[in-house]
């Protein structure tokens, strides 16, 4: 008996088979959605700083003529997806006054009449609501006006520094940075609100929850200017460059604050990224150029600029401080602002 139970025993081995599980399929991360770029700006004769010039849309690589018979110019660009641009600037009429214009894609509507001065400078897009900030000349006095869906508001009037530069919503309302004789304002709720003293301005707004932030610049002497944070109508810090700064333009990605710097220096034109206080890198050490905008997208930061060459300029978009020059300077145009989806 127990022989048989030891053949038995054998055979049920023999019988076992092992078998090796099949190796799994890795699992592939899904593909990223390819992002849409959208670009502002205009088209030019011979100098990229005179008057002569045309209103462009450039999705990707693509150009839209906006206005290709009339003078005119594509100041600032928003987007809710990826197939539909908004922007807005002037066109300037046949007697040589300007309307300002707003652009969705290339169809044009006429925002204000016609005078010496008038100009969309600001767009944001939320849902279907569609808010512009521009200017409107008024026998000579300047208007600061908001549209929604175009219809206007006044903000501000009659002082030639004033202007509206970044628009954003809180609670369901705009939010306005801009500036107001020379100094740095923002407009909530339909009051106008000081943000700072003479010589300060005010580039970008962003709202998050019930906080506005603020980002602009003071003049802190002939020679040095400051990048400026304000949470509310609170500073929250200011930043030295112990430079001359034509501008300084920022964005935020969750509560860090970016800057790109257009400093003067050495008789020479230079453009420096910081994250909060911290400097990332300077864009370029050989040639001239203008950083015109800057956004966050994804943890890459991207910075919108134009090398300049005499009366020429070529268009470029820095990744992470890496350039990609986006219209050669045989293309003649000029870019202003960008925005990703």
């Amino acid at each position: 008996m127990f022989g048989l139970m030891l053949a038995l025993s054998a055979c049920d081995k023999k019988e076992i088979e092992v078998v090796e599980p099949e190796p799994e399929e890795p699992t592939k991360p899904p593909t990223p959605k390819p992002l849409t770029f959208f670009f502002a700006g205009y088209s030019y004769g011979t100098d990229y700083k005179a008057a002569d010039r045309r209103a462009i849309l450039s999705i990707n690589d693509s150009v839209v003529r906006l206005s290709p018979n009339m003078r005119s110019d594509a100041v600032a660009i928003s987007a809710v997806n990826s197939k539909e641009a908004h922007l807005t600037g002037y066109q300037v009429t046949a007697a040589g006054t300007k309307r300002a214009v707003y652009w969705k894609n290339n169809k044009i509507q006429y925002l204000s009449g016609a005078s010496k001065d008038n100009t969309g400078s600001a767009i944001h897009v939320v849902g279907s609501k569609v808010y512009i900030g521009g200017r409107v000349d008024t026998l000579n006095a300047y208007k600061l006006v908001l549209w929604t869906n175009g219809v206007a508001s006044r903000k501000g009037c009659c002082l030639v520094q004033s202007g509206l530069n970044s628009i954003s919503e809180s609670n369901g309302k705009p939010v306005v940075a801009g500036r107001f004789a020379s100094n740095a304002f923002m407009f909530v709720n339909g009051m106008g609100i000081a943000l700072a003293g003479p010589n300060t301005y005010a580039d970008y707004i962003h709202a998050i929850g019930t906080d506005i932030y603020v980002l602009g610049k003071e003049t802190v002497s002939a020679s040095s200017d400051a990048a400026m944070v304000w949470k509310n109508d609170k500073e929250v810090f200011r930043l030295p460059f112990g430079d001359f700064a034509t501008d300084v333009l920022g964005t935020m990605a969750g509560k860090d604050y970016y800057f790109v710097a257009n400093i003067q220096k050495n008789g020479k034109r230079i453009a420096v990224v910081y994250k909060n206080k911290t400097k990332l890198y300077q864009l370029s050490h050989t040639q001239n150029l203008e950083a015109t905008a800057i956004q966050v997208v994804a943890g890459k930061v991207y910075v919108l600029g134009n090398y300049q060459n005499g009366q020429k300029s070529t268009g470029v978009l820095w990744t992470n401080g890496k350039p990609k020059v986006l219209f050669a300077e045989s293309k003649k145009i000029y870019l202003h602002d960008f925005v990703i989806k």
